[in-house]
């Protein structure tokens, strides 16, 4: 099977452009949701956060096979990578079908005991239930995703992406604005998003794919264990982010009785979303060639670019985060107004957003250091340095100094904001650390003679 035009620009812009789609749709989503109200919001946030640890099941596969597939591809064995696709869509299949019908049977006995507000756990259990029907297209589509990007073909995927996003905004605005169906459409529309993106991913996936018919001398469990190597890791580092993260959201709950802190938290975070972007695409990309480099053993050319992509990654998101910082008010009155935020609150709130950006700069330049730098190091298979590295720093710096700025000092979101930016800064300095060591190099799963550039 032939590569095509599998160049890092060929990779990056497609991903850039499936990303920064994904993130505008998620905020018109947001601010659209609002019209049906404040407690569909919390009610959908709520359910969205229970599926997301589940999903994180799927990681384990979908993180170990891109690192899989990309060596493979790197090291000229096509046929071994269609072997590690067809194991990895059978797991992941079986695994969905399996969580799917726990949702069924557990959910609504697990909302009702973690959700006390009546109003709130009868739209929670709707958008819970409906999006958790469409759980295996969520459990395949990074799969077929990542299949076609390590062979090249990258517009397939963004163009998947990008037509399910917009239908599911087109049927988000009409189940709103036009039936009033609420967070029952709402969920419709997200599941039905899901199963067009897989629709569309198989279709082109059969047009541009060649058929690979030499039988692959790999064998399934040695595919299982070099994709378990990287993708246990990973859902264990993915699952300790979400905890860390509800651990302080709980906290910053406590102490902020006005919720002036919570609302400028959640504000800030969609905002940052933005400048985020040029990141999480660099970061997908990176990983992508850097697997092809070191399956292909030419680790020099892996090294010097995910240092060059890390450095300009910064410079980006430095100036985005800079600018957003300095005009914040084109994208916060919009969350203001949909909100209701007004009078004597929406003045303390600006002031907390605006606080609160700045401190930002810092971490999204740690957390662009750290998804580019982190996602190469798990696709070369040293996810483990990543779990064990991340796990301390979140729950001293991150967890630790949330309690200690925001609730003994009561510094309160901005205190976290501290916090979390330490955090970011201390673990992308030590996965550089890593990455220029050359640490890595142990744990390719196809050790070949180092090639130089």
């Amino acid at each position: 099977m032939k590569l095509h035009q599998h160049s890092f620009k060929n990779v990056f812009w497609p991903l850039l452009i499936e990303t920064f789609f994904a993130v505008l749709v998620g905020l018109t989503d947001t601010l659209m949701l609002y019209a049906v109200g404040t407690t569909s919001v919390a009610a959908v946030g709520s359910a969205f956060t229970y599926l997301s640890f589940i999903n994180v099941i799927f990681v384990v596969i979908a993180s170990g096979m891109l690192a899989v597939f990309t060596q493979y591809v790197g090291a000229g064995q096509a046929e071994v990578t269609k072997k590690a696709r067809n194991l990895s869509l059978l797991i992941n299949g079986g695994l969905a079908l399996f969580v799917t019908l726990l949702i069924f049977l557990v959910g609504p006995f697990f909302l009702e005991f973690v959700l006390k507000d009546t109003l709130l756990l009868v739209e929670a259990r709707q958008y819970f239930l409906i999006v958790g029907a469409g759980t295996i297209f969520a459990a395949l589509n990074p799969l077929l995703g990542n299949y076609m990007r390590s062979f090249g073909h990258d517009k397939s995927p963004m163009f998947a992406n990008i037509f399910a996003n917009i239908v599911n905004i087109t049927l988000n605005y009409l189940s709103i604005y036009v039936f009033d169906w609420g967070v029952m459409g709402v969920a419709w529309a997200t599941t039905i998003s899901f199963f067009v993106q897989f629709l569309v991913n198989v279709i082109l996936g059969n047009i541009h794919l060649e058929k690979v018919n030499i039988p692959a001398k790999v064998s399934y469990h040695k595919l299982l264990s070099d994709a378990l190597k990287v993708g246990l890791p990973s859902a264990i580092e993915a699952f300790m982010l979400l905890g860390t993260m509800s651990i302080i959201i709980t906290m910053l709950n406590q102490f902020d009785t006005s919720g002036i802190h919570t609302a400028a938290r959640v504000t800030v975070e969609h905002i940052a979303r933005l400048a985020f972007v040029p990141g999480a695409a660099l970061a997908h990309a990176s990983s992508i060639k850097t697997g092809f480099y070191v399956g292909a053993g030419n680790y020099q050319k892996a090294q010097r670019r995910i240092n060059l992509i890390t450095f300009w990654g910064m410079v980006v998101s430095l100036c985005l985060s800079l600018l957003l910082a300095i005009f914040p008010e084109w994208i916060v009155y919009l969350f203001m107004e949909a909100e209701h935020v007004e009078g004597i609150h929406l003045i303390e709130e600006l002031q907390l957003i605006r606080i609160i950006l700045w401190i930002n700069i810092i971490v999204e330049l740690g957390r662009n250091a750290n998804v580019i730098i982190g996602e190469s190091l798990k696709v070369t298979g040293d996810a483990l340095f990543l779990s064990i590295t991340s796990f301390i720093s979140e729950s001293i710096l991150a967890i630790g100094l949330s309690y200690y700025f925001g609730l003994v000092l009561e510094m309160g979101v901005v205190g976290v904001f501290i916090a979390i930016a330490l955090d970011e800064a201390f673990r992308g300095s030590l996965f550089f650390y890593r990455w220029y060591h050359r640490r890595w190099r142990s744990k390719v799963f196809i050790q070949v003679p180092s090639v130089q550039a």
